[in-house]
């Protein structure tokens, strides 16, 4: 008799071990399944954000083409007219001289902003492949300028990324030269882009009088653009600026994950 009832406990313990055991293997698996999906949903609402941008993108892409295309063909043209107009006045007007001078310079001066505010809004040549190209070519532009002799050292490794990718380092370099031209009274700057284990590491650096702690904050808009295609692009951003010049290390992975 005791056997018997030693035997019934002893079942009765283990099938509520057994349930014990199943219910804590469910609410495992349950809350696995949880995070899961939770884990999906999430990147799902990714993907459509990562869906968006680039649809606002390409719609910026072709705007600032439009805007380019209107500076260049009308307002450029007309000022480049009245310069003309204002040339032939400057040879053959004895009075008021110094007033067309005045004039004269006005307009070249707006021209040459016209002329570099198109030439910044026109997108690259993205069905150039290599990066390096598409780099030199803005580099060239900058060197034009004459104030600030401009670098580029490149690796293989790195001429060769994905196209959004690269709409976002030409922007961000652009951008960062920009800066250099208009604020830091450099004389020479150097961009060196280099790829190693599927991460593209880009340092700018000039010899300028350096930036503001408040830029360096990202405080200007120009700084909060490049601060937002690096967020774009999963990567990151370090500046280190100085009276003797800024370096800016942004280092972007080639193949982030969502």
């Amino acid at each position: 008799m005791e056997n018997g009832i030693i035997v019934y406990y002893f079942v009765a313990s283990t099938i509520v071990l057994l349930l014990v055991v199943a219910i804590i293997a469910y609410a495992f698996l349950y809350q696995k399944k949880v995070v899961q999906l939770t884990t999906q949903l999430h990147e799902q609402e990714l993907r459509r954000q990562q869906a968006i941008f680039d649809a606002l993108q390409d719609g910026q892409e072709t705007e600032r083409t439009r805007l380019a295309q209107e500076l260049h063909d009308g307002i450029g043209a007309k000022l480049s007219g009245l310069k003309m107009n204002i040339e032939y006045l400057d040879l053959n007007a004895t009075e008021h001289k110094e007033l067309i001078g005045k004039v004269f310079q006005g307009i070249t001066e707006t021209l040459e902003e016209v002329r570099e505010v198109s030439h910044n809004l026109l997108p690259y040549q993205l069905n150039e492949k290599d990066l390096r190209r598409l780099i030199l070519n803005c580099i060239e532009e900058f060197n034009n300028y004459g104030s600030c002799s401009y670098d580029l050292f490149m690796n293989d490794a790195a001429r060769d990324v994905d196209k959004k990718i690269k709409i976002h380092v030409c922007r961000i370099i652009a951008e960062l030269l920009n800066n250099i031209h208009k604020h830091a009274k450099a004389t020479i700057a150097s961009v060196q882009i280099s790829t190693e284990d599927g991460v593209m590491e880009i340092v700018l650096e000039d010899n300028g009088i350096g930036m503001d702690n408040a830029k360096t904050n990202s405080d200007g808009i120009g700084l909060k653009n490049i601060c937002n295609r690096v967020d774009v692009c999963k990567g990151t951003i370090n500046i280190d600026s100085s009276q003797n010049g800024t370096i800016v290390i942004i280092e972007i992975p080639l193949n982030p994950t969502t």
